[in-house]
This record gives C-alpha cells, structure tokens and sequence, in this order.
C-alpha cells in the first residue's frame, strides 16, 4: 500500500475541495491511503468515512509572517506532513501552503540530494501537442543561480521526463532572450557549453537556447532557467492561455450568426480548453530533496487537487526519487 501525506491546511478556499479530491482519488485507486493533515473539525464536515483515509489533527496554518530562518520548526500542518515523508511513513506529500516557507521546510526537513545545491520549482505544463508535456525548472525557488545550478536542473528534469512523463529521449535546452550562442548571462553561455559537453558524451540530448515564444510548441522537453525569468514565463503562459479562451468565448458570442456557428464548434472549443487547463497537472514539483513534494496553487479547487494527487502517483509510481539520484 501506497500512502500520501496531503497538508489541506492554506488553500485560498478551505478545506473542502481537497477532501472531495482526496475521496475520489482514494475510490479510483485501491493500492493507496491517504493521511489529511489539518483541522480535524473541518476535514470531518466534508470526509467520508474510509478505512483508507486518516486524519493527523493539526490546526495551525503556515504563519506567511514568520521568519523564514525558522519557519521548518514551527508547528504546522506543512511541517507535520514534511515530517511524515522524512520518517518514511508516506511515500509522497503535498501541501497548498506558501511556496516559499514551504521549499525551505521541504530542505531543512527532508535535506537536499546528494549533488545538488540548490532545489527547484518545477511545474509540468501542456503544449499544442495533445500527448506531450514541457516541465520547466526553477520557477520562483532561486532567482541568482550559476550555471553548475543549470547544470543540475537539466539533469534532474531530464531524468523526470524520462522516468515520469515517459519520454525516450527528451530534448533539454535552456531559456534565454534568443537562440544565439552568444546570448544571455555568463551563465547560460557556460551553461550551454558544459550542456553541449554532456550531449557529446551522450549524457543528455542538449538541443541550445530556446525562446520564450517557443515553450508551448511541444518541440522541447525540459526548459532551465533562473527563478526569476522562469516565474515570468510561468505566469505570462497561464495567462495567455485564460485570456486566449475569455477572447474565444466573446468573439464566438458576438452576435446571433456566430452563436449559432459555435454551437457546431463546441466539442472541438470544449477538448481545446480541457487540454490547456492547468489544473489538469496543478501543481508544482519541489525537485532537488530527499523526497517527492509538491506544490498545489493556493486558489486550487476540486479538480485543480485532484490533479495535483496524480502527480505525485505518478512520481511514486515511477520511483523518480531513485531515478534523480542515478544522475547525479
């Protein structure tokens, strides 16, 4: 049996719909459990009973006022369900609590992979490819990186798309203002030489620089790049694609004719906005610890966790962990 530690404590919303998450995950897959770790009062208003589902009582929200020096000793729901994953009573955690106190929580409980200095934000986002994903490391986590920091996140993505998300040979290439060998920082350029290094050692498949306008192509994998540009682009895509389906839905809606014509159209708009949902994956992954820890959005809703909750099955039933340390 397989078990997940799911801090329910910090959403935008309550703990309602990840406790509706929570039952119709547990009901869809028999080989996992299920510890919520939260109010115990509010998880019982919404939980029913199950003999796969427990409660670790613990009220406290993360306190985003805090000092972050000392924030992984404070008594919270976060840090009980870190805990539980560092003592290997779950196999994997995740928690809507707050990005930052969060990732430093998950480092100074769980501790970093041997060979890696600093872990990252990594969130899996789709592309216009119906089958295939692009993850993107670091997202927020580390906004001054070097380019050994580069080199270990192409790595470690590398290895989760192959191990995760079943991709033979991903193509790995780094973000940047453009494709140019003598673009960007100090470090993308020595990034980009050691990176062209490893593909000549067949290490890893190193295709060079990418543009922000080509993350959604589906022609690339695995994007690195600093936190600072990376929550940029994060941010800027999520954007794009709702705004996207606003302007569809108004011109679509504009007058009687187009009405009309939509409704002929309306499977195809309706696969289109499933397929680019972020909730879909609602997630972020903590890559880089001794652990597999995600990252929900705060303003997560019942299928935004529900999403979240196959992430870190598919991590554990990957055994990533295990894969992100061969590489290093």
């Amino acid at each position: 049996m397989k078990k997940i530690a799911f801090d329910v404590m910090g959403s935008d919303a309550g703990v309602k719909d990840a406790i509706l998450a929570t039952m119709t995950f547990i009901n869809k897959f028999s080989d996992y459990s299920i510890v919520l770790v939260g109010d115990e009062k509010e998880i019982k208003k919404y939980l029913i009973p199950h003999d796969r589902i427990s409660i670790l009582n613990n009220s406290n929200q993360v306190d985003k006022s805090s000092n972050l020096r000392y924030v992984h000793k404070e008594d919270n729901s976060m840090n009980d369900a870190l805990r539980l994953l560092k003592d290997g009573e779950v196999d994997g955690c995740l928690s809507p609590g707050d990005s930052a106190r969060l990732m430093i929580s998950a480092v100074f409980i769980l501790k970093k992979i041997e060979g890696i200095n600093r872990p990252a934000f990594m969130p899996i986002f789709p592309t216009v490819l119906r089958d295939k994903k692009m993850i993107m490391l670091d997202v927020g986590a580390n906004l001054d990186i070097n380019s050994d920091h580069l080199i270990q996140w192409a790595k470690l993505g590398n290895a989760f798309s192959k191990s995760v998300l079943n991709v033979s040979n991903p193509k790995v290439s780094i973000l940047n203002v453009g494709i140019e060998e003598n673009k960007g920082f100090k470090e993308h350029q020595t990034a980009n030489e050691l990176l062209r290094e490893l593909k000549q050692k067949n290490e890893i498949n190193y295709v060079g620089f990418v543009e922000a306008r080509e993350l959604l192509s589906g022609e690339i994998d695995v994007v690195v790049t600093d936190g600072y540009a990376g929550n940029i682009a994060l941010k800027s895509m999520e954007g794009a694609i709702i705004n996207f389906q606003k302007i569809i839905k108004q011109n679509l809606t504009s007058n009687i004719f187009r009405k009309i014509n939509a409704l002929f159209l309306k499977k195809a708009f309706t696969n289109i906005k499933e397929h680019l949902d972020y909730r879909n994956v609602g997630a972020a992954w903590i890559i880089g610890v001794e652990g597999m820890v995600i990252k929900c959005h705060g303003s997560s809703d019942e299928k935004g966790y529900n999403g979240s909750l196959m992430q870190i099955k598919k991590g554990i039933d990957s055994n990533a962990l295990i894969e992100f340390k061969k590489v290093l």
